[in-house]
């Protein structure tokens, strides 16, 4: 079986929050004062999950990533990541991570057979770092992504969210990470969230922006995407390069005519679209009577809610669905 919406996409992917917590306070994540969290009874178990994912397989979902929150914040997260690993039929299992914990579960994660791994990285000076962050330390991710890389991960996407006069000086920094290391590194459209535009911050640089600063001393190659999570991104090589740059145009060129994903939010709500479209009580579901018919209903009903097109108002609450 397989799902398609009503506008003849086919649903094959599903991003999971594993949790509403973070260890850090990322300015375009999360408010300084701090968030009201769902209570631990709120949050979907592990078992729930793993539940949710054997039937999405059935249905021909068959593509998942994990996120937050921060995922490795959740307590016994590898205990997760085995169940998952060893369910029948998952053809992609990823995590994105904001990579502070990422060098002591490096191990974990290559051993249960993961295949990619997302790790956001919006500045590569120590200062800023902290600033953007609000206390990360800017050496134990660069630590975590020295021991993916000897681990022999294959597709590590390093996430840069390009932020006019915070980060936008270190676009050509990020892109020559990609000259001796095997990394997709990505820049990202910031999103104004809570806001009547997405675009109506001032932080915001449109990925046209963003292309030429990076190729302004670089000679940029552009290329088809490659086949394991390329998602919508625009590839490009700079010439001679080991690795590879993407752009990702949410804002400026949103790609909503291919999406293939639906979403499980923390506490069980499956929502057809990070901003608008609607969403689809799952845990009631889970916790009351979780038939296969129940199930397929549900996800039949999230995917006939997808929008064509999202409404290009960021009313959402990023750390709810996992960005």
């Amino acid at each position: 079986m397989s799902i398609v919406d009503k506008y003849l996409r086919r649903i094959n992917r599903l991003r999971i929050s594993v949790t509403d917590l973070c260890n850090l306070r990322c300015v375009y994540c999360r408010p300084e004062s701090g968030l009201d969290l769902a209570q631990h009874k709120d949050i979907l178990t592990y078992e729930e999950i793993v539940a949710v994912v054997r039937h999405a397989v059935k249905l021909g979902i068959k593509s998942f990533r994990l996120t937050g929150g921060e995922p490795l914040f959740r307590k016994n997260i590898e205990y997760l990541l085995r169940m998952l690993g060893n369910v029948h039929g998952i053809e992609d299992l990823a995590i994105t991570t904001n990579g502070i914990f990422l060098k002591d579960y490096a191990r974990v994660l290559k051993e249960i057979g993961l295949f990619r791994l997302n790790i956001s990285l919006d500045s590569l000076e120590d200062s800023k770092f902290e600033r953007i962050t609000r206390g990360g330390k800017l050496r134990d991710v660069m630590d975590g992504i020295e021991e993916v890389l000897r681990l022999g991960f294959k597709n590590t996407k390093i996430n840069i969210v390009a932020m006019k006069g915070i980060n936008d000086d270190e676009f050509e920094e990020f892109a020559k990470l990609t000259l001796e290391r095997d990394l997709e590194v990505r820049f990202i459209e910031y999103m104004a969230m809570n806001k009547d535009r997405l675009d109506s911050e001032d932080k915001y640089i449109p990925m046209a922006e963003i292309i030429d600063i990076v190729g302004k001393r670089n000679d940029l190659i552009a290329l088809p995407p490659p086949m394991l999570g390329s998602g919508a991104a625009k590839i490009y090589k700079i010439r001679g390069a080991m690795g590879i740059l993407g752009f990702v145009s949410a804002v400026s060129q949103p790609f909503c005519n291919s999406c293939n994903r639906l979403r499980l939010t923390s506490d069980g709500k499956l929502r057809s679209c990070l901003l608008s479209g609607g969403e689809v009580d799952l845990k009631t579901i889970l916790r009351n009577n979780p038939t296969e018919e129940r199930l397929t209903d549900a996800f039949l009903r999230a995917a006939h809610l997808k929008p064509p097109v999202h409404s290009g108002k960021g009313h959402v609450v990023m750390h709810e669905v996992g960005g």
